[in-house]
């Protein structure tokens, strides 16, 4: 079997990143960049959310980068968001969907930053949660109402960009479209320090 070649994905969500003037956004290019050419340990994952982000990769108002996703969606090691070690409750997570590309527990090793692909589908509400991780969403294709510290949620669109501090309480929730987004965690990336806070009062306006 051919060896899985992510240098084109890598290099399309480094640009994506680049596109911003974050610090977080300067370190995950970078080890996006880094990467290109590491040899990925895949272990391909077909889940019951996959139909619904591939059709929204299809979508013509996502960033250019989903034409790299595509080839290689399912062959990456997706699994449900933070369902395998109870961080985030069945009702939850497994509406959702990620994939560490480069991390600790990456497709490719590193322990310097984590870097990788999340999915959300329709009608999901990712409620409010902490970390100690510093963090940074870039919408891909689809919209969601975003929220973080005392903000209202808002809606967004392909190529928002949700930077948020350590500690600093955020939440994502869809309603009509899924969602999927290129993610990047620096600084104390343990997930251990991750918890819920609840759903909070906040609406949209």
């Amino acid at each position: 079997m051919a060896q899985l070649d992510l240098s084109p994905l890598f290099s399309a969500l480094a640009d994506v990143l680049a596109s911003g003037q974050e610090e977080i956004a300067t370190i995950g290019a970078a080890a996006l960049r880094r990467h290109a050419g590491s040899s990925p340990v895949s272990e391909p994952a077909v889940l019951d959310t996959n139909t619904a982000i591939e059709n929204l990769l299809h979508d013509p108002n996502g960033l250019p980068c989903t034409t790299q996703i595509l080839p290689v969606l399912d062959q990456l090691s997706w699994h449900y968001s933070g369902y395998d070690d109870g961080r985030i409750s069945a009702d939850v997570a497994l509406k959702m969907q990620t994939v560490e590309l480069i991390g600790a527990l990456g497709m490719i090793f590193d322990d310097s930053c984590r870097v990788g692909l999340f999915a959300q589908t329709a009608n999901t509400d990712y409620i409010i949660r902490t970390h100690a991780a510093e963090e940074l969403f870039v919408q891909i294709a689809g919209e969601a109402e975003w929220m973080k510290g005392d903000e209202l949620y808002c809606m967004r669109g392909p190529g928002v960009r949700m930077h948020h501090a350590s500690f600093q309480p955020h939440a994502s929730r869809t309603i009509d479209s899924a969602l999927i987004a290129v993610w990047v965690w620096a600084g104390e990336v343990d997930y251990g320090t991750y918890s819920y806070v609840g759903t909070g009062p906040k609406t949209g306006e």
